[in-house]
């Protein structure tokens, strides 16, 4: 499994979210998990794919780090900070 990291701030993510799905429907590709985690910093998208291919294209397109510990459940600098929710994409770009 791996891990997808992208900073947003939050004006950004609606229309970085449409983005997401769309290039995700485009090329059919299945993430097996989308988190955000609201912190002072902005907004960090952690997307988790099993396949790594996927996953690499992604963060390439997105500007994103890819981490191939699933372990790593919020990068280091967020922890205890703001909050977190797990969604599925769909429920957020409708």
């Amino acid at each position: 499994m791996r891990t997808v990291e992208i900073r947003l701030q939050p004006q950004e993510l609606s229309e970085t979210m449409a983005a997401m799905r769309i290039w995700l429907d485009e090329r059919r590709f299945e993430p097996s998990s989308f988190i955000c985690h609201d912190c002072t910093a902005g907004v960090l998208v952690r997307i988790d794919f099993k396949v790594a291919e996927e996953a690499d294209a992604f963060a390439r397109c997105f500007g994103g780090s890819v981490d191939a510990s699933p372990h790593n459940l919020v990068g280091q600098a967020l922890l205890g900070r703001g909050s977190a929710t797990e969604l599925a994409l769909d429920q957020v770009i409708g």
